[in-house]
C-alpha cells in the first residue's frame, strides 16, 4: 500500500514555514505506516511531496514509484487496461496532456513530477482513487487520507457533519464528501496542473478531463443497436482485464468465488483467458459453498482441472468475537479513515496499520450489479426518484433518523438527477447512474487496496451496460451469454441469490455486542452519534436480547457512528452508568391479569336474567318519587 501527500504554496516560505505542519504530519502518519515503508522526498521551500510504500511489493512488475531523467512517475494504484510501456512513459503522456486514464480500471491516480517546475496529478475517470484536497493559508494540499490532509493543513481533525449525516442514511460519504471538516475527494477525471513561478510559489489549474459522464454518454448512444455488440464489448473488456493483469503482476491470482453470477462471470473469463486462480469461498450461508463445490467439480469432470478451493465461514464466531465490538470497529476506523462501511464490524478484527507487503492479486466480483438492475424498483408505480432515495436513505429504517437528514438527502439526489437528465440519460438507466457514481465511487472496498480487480468497472464493460435495455438487465444478459461463452457447462448451474438459505455468520450483539452497544448509547453523546435516534436503536437492541432476532442494520449503524464520535468529538464522550445494559437485558414484565373480579361477573350476569328486569319495573317508580 502507499501514503501520499503533496503541497504547494502560493508564496515562497521563510525558513521553518512549514515546520511544524510536517512534523504533525510524521508524528500522525507514523501511526498508520510503520518504519517498514519506504519514505520517498521531493520538494523545496514552495512545495513538497511525501510518498511511503510498501518495502515488499511480492510478484508486482509495476514499481509505485519510477523515475527516469527529470520525470518520475508516482502510481496511486495499478493502471490495469492501460496501453503503456511503463510507469515513466505513462507519466510522459500525462506531462504531455494526454487522457492517461481513459482505460483504466478505477481505482488508480497518478502524479507525474517534471523536475522541480511542474507536478501533474490526474484522478481517475470515476472519481474512485482515494486523493483528497484542501487549502489554508496559501497551500494546496492532495493526501491519500482525509484525516492526514487535515493534520497537515489545519493542525486539527474535526468532524465534516455534513459528511457524516450522508454515511448516516446511505452507510457511505455521498459525491466528494469527506469524514473530516475541510478535506474533500477528487472528483471524476479531474486534473490538476501545478507550475512553479520564476519567483517563487506556485500557479494552480484544475480541469475536468475524460470522466464517468463521457463514458456513459457513449455507452448509452448504444441503445437501439444489435445486442451482440454490447455483448462484445463486454466480452472483449473482461479479456483485456485478464490480460493487463498478466502484464502487471506474476503471482498467484486469487478468486472468491460464492454461488451468484459476478464471482462465476469472472471465474470463467479468467479460465478462457489461461489463468486458473486460487478459488476460496465463505460459507457462511452454506448454500454458497454448496454451489461452488458443484463448479469446481464441473471443472474437473469436464475439463480436467484440478483446481485449488478454500472453504471457510469467514464470519463465524470463533474469527470474529475474540475481539471485542468496540475495538473491531475502532480498528476498522482507524485502518482506513472511517470510510468503510458499518457491515464490517460483524468481521474479523483488522489491524490498524497498513499491510507491510503488497497482498496477491484477488479479483473481486463487485459491480456486476450494474448489469443486473440491482436498483430497480421491485414495486410496481415507483419511479426512479422514489427508488434511489430509498436506496440511498436505507442504511437504517426511516424511524431511525430525524426527517430533516432525509430531507438533505432527498436534496442531493434530486441536484443528481437533473445532472442525469441533463446527459440525456432516462428512465431506469437514471438509477444505473446514479448507482455509479454514488454506491460504487464511494460504498466499495476495493478503493482501499492495490491489487483488488474489479473487472464489472472497466470502461468496456461499464458502457456496455448502458447500451442494453432494462429488461435485458432484469434477465441478467450480460451475464448469462458471457458465462455461456467463457465457460458453457457452468450455464446449468443456478444462481444463488443474496438472501438465499441460511447464515452462521456473527450477529451484531453476539459475543459483548449487547453490553458494548448499551454503553454506547450511554457514552457517545457527540453530534455523529446523535444523527440516529437511540430510543430506537434501545428498543431494536431489546428485542435482539428477547427474541435473538432482530434487524441489525441499525445496530451495526450506530456502532460505527457511535465508536467514530468518541474517536472525532472525545470531548463530548459521559461516563457508562450501566443503567441501559439493565433496561435492555431485564426480563419482560408479566403482562397484567385480564380476568374480572367474580362478584362484578355475577352481577352482571344477575342484570340479565327475567328476576332483574321485573325487580326495576316494580322499584323505578317508587325511587323516582323518593328522588323528587
Amino acid at each position: 500500500m502507499y501514503v501520499a501527500l503533496a503541497w504547494f504554496s502560493d508564496r515562497r516560505l521563510p525558513d521553518g514555514a512549514i515546520r511544524a505542519a510536517r512534523e504533525r504530519f510524521d508524528a500522525a502518519v507514523s501511526a498508520v505506516a510503520t518504519d517498514t515503508y519506504v519514505r520517498h522526498e521531493f520538494g523545496g521551500e514552495d512545495w513538497g511531496i511525501t510518498f511511503l510504500t510498501s518495502a515488499k511489493v511480492g510478484g508486482y512488475r509495476w514499481p509505485l514509484v519510477a523515475a527516469e531523467g527529470p520525470v518520475t512517475a508516482l502510481s496511486l494504484g495499478l493502471p490495469v487496461g492501460v496501453q503503456t510501456t511503463g510507469p515513466v512513459a505513462l507519466a510522459r503522456d500525462l506531462l504531455g496532456g494526454a487522457d492517461i486514464h481513459r482505460d483504466v480500471l478505477p481505482p488508480f491516480g497518478l502524479i507525474a513530477l517534471d523536475g522541480d517546475q511542474r507536478v501533474v496529478i490526474q484522478q481517475d475517470w470515476l472519481g474512485m482513487c482515494r486523493l483528497f484536497t484542501g487549502t489554508a493559508d496559501g497551500i494546496t494540499a492532495f493526501c491519500s487520507r482525509p484525516s492526514l490532509l487535515t493534520t497537515f493543513l489545519y493542525g486539527r481533525t474535526e468532524p465534516d457533519l455534513e459528511g457524516w449525516r450522508s454515511y448516516a442514511v446511505s452507510g457511505f460519504f455521498g459525491a466528494d464528501l469527506s469524514p473530516v471538516r475541510g478535506a474533500r475527494l477528487m472528483q471524476p477525471g479531474q486534473r490538476i496542473t501545478s507550475r512553479r513561478r520564476a519567483d517563487g510559489g506556485w500557479d494552480l489549474a484544475t480541469e475536468t478531463r475524460y470522466n464517468v459522464d463521457d463514458l456513459v454518454v457513449s455507452g448509452f448512444a448504444g441503445q437501439g443497436r444489435p445486442v451482440e455488440e454490447s455483448l462484445d464489448l463486454a466480452a472483449q473488456a473482461f479479456t483485456d482485464i485478464a490480460t493487463s493483469v498478466g502484464n502487471l503482476y506474476d503471482g498467484p491470482i486469487s478468486l472468491g468465488l460464492s454461488g451468484g453470477k459476478d464471482s462465476r462471470l469472472i471465474a470463467a473469463s479468467l479460465l478462457a483467458t489461461g489463468h486458473l486462480p486460487k478459488f476460496h469461498t465463505n460459507d457462511d450461508t452454506v448454500v454458497e459453498g454448496e454451489t461452488a463445490v458443484r463448479l469446481m467439480q464441473i471443472l474437473r469432470d469436464e475439463r480436467g482441472l484440478t483446481p485449488e478451493h478454500r472453504l471457510a465461514k469467514t464470519g463465524a464466531p470463533a474469527n470474529v468475537l475474540t475481539t471485542g465490538l468496540f475495538e473491531r470497529t475502532e480498528r476498522l476506523q482507524r485502518r482506513y479513515d472511517f470510510q468503510f462501511p458499518s457491515s464490517y464490524t460483524i468481521r474479523p478484527a483488522v489491524e490498524t496499520h497498513l499491510p507491510h507487503a503488497l497482498g496477491a492479486v484477488n479479483f473481486s466480483g463487485v459491480g456486476g450489479e450494474l448489469a443486473t438492475g440491482y436498483w430497480y424498483p421491485t414495486v410496481e408505480g415507483k419511479t426512479p426518484e422514489e427508488e434511489v432515495l430509498g436506496r440511498l436513505t436505507s442504511a437504517v429504517p426511516r424511524n431511525g433518523v430525524a426527517p430533516e437528514v432525509i430531507d438533505i438527502e432527498r436534496e442531493r439526489v434530486a441536484a443528481l438527477f437533473d445532472r442525469a437528465r441533463g446527459l440525456g440519460l432516462r428512465d431506469l438507466h437514471l438509477v444505473d447512474y446514479l448507482y455509479l457514481i454514488e454506491r460504487v465511487r464511494r460504498w466499495y472496498s476495493s478503493a482501499y487496496v492495490i491489487g483488488s480487480i474489479t473487472p464489472f468497472l472497466s470502461p468496456g464493460f461499464v458502457a456496455a451496460t448502458f447500451g442494453v435495455t432494462a429488461e435485458q438487465k432484469r434477465d441478467y444478459l450480460l451475464h448469462t451469454s458471457l458465462i455461456g461463452r467463457f465457460i458453457p457447462e457452468w450455464s446449468e448451474v443456478p444462481f444463488v441469490t443474496a438472501f438465499h438459505g441460511t447464515t452462521t455468520a456473527t450477529r451484531i450483539w453476539d459475543g459483548d455486542g449487547v453490553k458494548a452497544i448499551s454503553d454506547l448509547l450511554e457514552t457517545a453523546q457527540g453530534p455523529i452519534a446523535q444523527l440516529i435516534k437511540r430510543d430506537v436503536v434501545e428498543k431494536t437492541l431489546t428485542t435482539a436480547v428477547r427474541t435473538d432476532k432482530s434487524s441489525e442494520l441499525i445496530l451495526r449503524h450506530f456502532t460505527y457512528l457511535a465508536v467514530a464520535s468518541t474517536l472525532l468529538e472525545p470531548e463530548t464522550v459521559e461516563p457508562a452508568t450501566g443503567e441501559t445494559y439493565a433496561r435492555v437485558t431485564a426480563p419482560p414484565r408479566a403482562p397484567a391479569p385480564k380476568t374480572r373480579p367474580a362478584d362484578r361477573s355475577r352481577l352482571r350476569r344477575l342484570k340479565t336474567t327475567w328476576l332483574w328486569r321485573a325487580a326495576r319495573r316494580v322499584l323505578k317508580p317508587a325511587l323516582q318519587k323518593v328522588r323528587s
